[in-house]
């Protein structure tokens, strides 16, 4: 405990404002943690073709790295040609948020100005979501935030990908494509906008459908996606959490990681220094209503 504290229960004469004074200065001298930067996800010009039928074949995906996100226990791919984009999604059937019929896995697409881990009712954002309890084992979402997603045929609008999903052992693979001229698509839509150099917000996410708030999501704050002119040769790094997509195998996709469930809230945890400072003010607010007392008895 502080010695001016201490020193005041001893003279049980001391004043409130003067000690909260000194505890909100202590609160705003604490290091502040800077927000950590997007990191950058490229989608390589494509140099194998790729057959959508939800099966890796050898060499299919070597053009390109994966991304293994440990927030939603996914892994991840993306390259392109001049007409459209190729995914390629992974994921575990086996987790506290994933277990049954209803389990998905997809990935958000929005434009530069959402933090959430789903688009806004301003914002909103396209999710593209693969589960064997959809039609077709896929379909696209209008998303707004915390809430169960609206299908884009809902509004009157078409589902622009083409995707084949498969459940091999509790293994989910997912292969898609996506045209970059789009067909009466969904207003909300941000690939028209999708350009060589353009970063676009992404997001990955694996959850229960029938239940909102299950599900394990980054927010749309931690990846940008961008279309590289360039191919993408199996030595380079691309990205400090990628591996080459050659090692991909149906059992060894996903990084092995303890999901959380997510409900209205952002799936980024708090910093060490950030938990601490919680403690601290919680600490010191029943210190202060303590002496408050201390000193009416």
């Amino acid at each position: 405990m502080p010695l001016e504290i201490r020193s005041a229960l001893r003279s049980r004469r001391f004043s409130v404002v003067p000690l909260t004074l000194l505890l909100i200065a202590v609160l705003f001298t604490a290091p502040i943690q800077q927000a950590r930067a997007a990191e950058t996800v490229a989608a390589y010009q494509a140099q194998s073709p790729v057959k959508l039928d939800g099966v890796v074949s050898p060499g299919e995906w070597s053009d390109t790295p994966m991304v293994n996100d440990t927030t939603s226990g996914m892994g991840v791919a993306f390259k392109q040609n001049a007409t459209g984009l190729f995914i390629l999604m992974q994921w575990r059937q086996t987790s506290s948020v994933c277990s049954d019929q209803y389990c998905f896995g997809g990935v958000e697409f929005g434009n530069l100005n959402n933090t959430g881990e789903m688009g806004s009712t301003l914002t909103p954002t396209v999710m593209l979501l693969l589960s064997p309890s959809f039609q077709g084992g896929y379909d696209e979402f209008v998303s707004k935030a915390d809430a169960t997603p609206k299908s884009v045929e809902s509004n009157g609008y078409k589902t622009q990908s083409t995707c084949v999903l498969k459940l091999s052992g509790t293994t989910f693979t997912a292969e898609c494509y996506r045209p970059f001229k789009l067909n009466n698509a969904s207003p909300y839509d941000s690939f028209p906008s999708f350009v060589a150099g353009s970063p676009m917000e992404i997001g990955f996410a694996v959850g229960e459908f029938n239940q909102p708030g299950l599900h394990a999501a980054t927010d749309m704050s931690t990846y940008v996606l961008t279309l590289s002119t360039q191919t993408y040769a199996a030595t380079s790094k691309a990205s400090s959490t990628s591996t080459a997509a050659s090692s991909i195998t149906t059992t060894s996709c996903c990084v092995s990681t303890t999901t959380t469930i997510v409900s209205n809230a952002p799936t980024t945890a708090s910093t060490y220094a950030e938990e601490l400072l919680v403690i601290a003010v919680g600490f010191s607010v029943l210190v202060l209503l303590a002496l408050a007392k201390y000193e009416r008895s």
